[in-house]
């Protein structure tokens, strides 16, 4: 499933009337205490090429939206069916909400999952808020009655992919349960300790610095298994990496005698130069690779060496420059 970048948060549905009968639905909004969640008695869902772009409101009240489909429009009422090879059995599940994504916060929201409950009779187990995703969504069934249509909604998921879901949980508990399982999964104290995690409607966010990708790898997968994860984004710096961005572009600009080593995103530069301003044209590369937080220069100047091209040595490191290596 793909993981789209931004803020993310939930839109809860509530009934119209009434209590619901959903234990402690919606939830308590605390806006000081995590995103920006709220509560609403419907949301609507517009196709929007690949993905659908989700807005919340209240039953009836106009939009700002204008596309040529109609949106489908969801309230706690709105029931979806879990399709086995196509077919839908008893297997049910009641909408309780929508989780969005501020796709790369420009401002415009995609669902990415749904919140839902199983519904009495459905043998998927016990009645308790579910977050499964959106990209199962099909129209099962679709009439059009005058101006207004109604649609069967279901999803391509099995009462077995079902029970593996993530639970809905409060982002506290969710943290707290994460941190105990990132202590118990990673075996090396110093890996653990440049390690830190943050949580936001179900995503867990790794930050700081890691010496090898196995360990995130690792770290990653872990999480995932942990109560209430949603998804995991890592945004961790790798010394691995930072020796493999340093060392091409080294080589791109015609340094290939020059070794690389990276600790805590400290970088060591060794081997020969054929003079002064190239050792020191070396180290001003190094130090302009993001993630870079200083440069140690033992770089030993030798005469026997090629110097790197006319002209060479005054072209900077620039972003583009860095992005054509990292795709390489």
């Amino acid at each position: 499933m793909e993981i789209m970048s931004g803020p993310v948060r939930y839109l809860f549905l509530r009934t119209a009337r009434g209590r619901d009968d959903v234990e402690n639905w919606p939830p308590t909004i605390k806006p000081l205490e995590g995103p920006d969640n709220i509560v609403a008695t419907s949301v609507r869902l517009y196709v929007a090429s690949s993905r659908w772009r989700a807005e919340a409101g209240a039953n009836g009240a106009e939009s700002d939206i204008q596309t040529p489909v109609p949106p489908l429009i969801l309230t706690r009422a709105t029931v979806l069916g879990l399709l086995q090879g196509g077919k839908r059995g008893k297997a049910e599940v009641e909408l309780l909400g929508v989780r969005v994504v501020n796709l790369d916060a420009a401002g415009v929201e995609f669902a990415s999952h749904f919140v839902v409950a199983a519904l009495p009779g459905s043998g998927l187990g016990l009645r308790r808020p579910v977050v499964v995703p959106i990209d199962g969504l099909i129209l099962d069934e679709y009439v059009e009655h005058g101006s207004r249509a109604e649609a069967s909604l279901g999803l391509r998921l099995s009462p077995v992919e079902y029970a593996a879901m993530p639970r809905y949980m409060a982002d506290n508990i969710i943290l707290r349960l994460a941190k105990r399982t990132l202590d118990s999964s990673i075996l090396s104290p110093r890996a653990r300790h440049g390690i830190t995690i943050e949580t936001e409607a179900g995503r867990i966010s790794m930050h700081g610095r890691a010496e090898l990708t196995s360990f995130g790898d690792q770290a990653s997968e872990a999480l995932l298994r942990s109560p209430g994860v949603v998804e995991v984004a890592d945004h961790l710096l790798y010394d691995e990496r930072l020796t493999d961005l340093v060392g091409r572009a080294l080589a791109a600009k015609g340094f290939t005698s020059i070794g690389v080593l990276t600790e805590h995103g400290l970088i060591n530069l060794f081997g020969e130069a054929p003079d002064s301003a190239s050792r020191y044209q070396a180290e001003d590369i190094a130090k302009r690779i993001p993630g870079v937080r200083g440069v140690v220069n033992d770089i030993v100047i030798t005469n026997n060496h090629k110097v790197p091209a006319s002209g060479e040595s005054e072209e900077p490191v620039t972003p583009a420059i860095i992005e054509s290596i990292e795709t390489k």
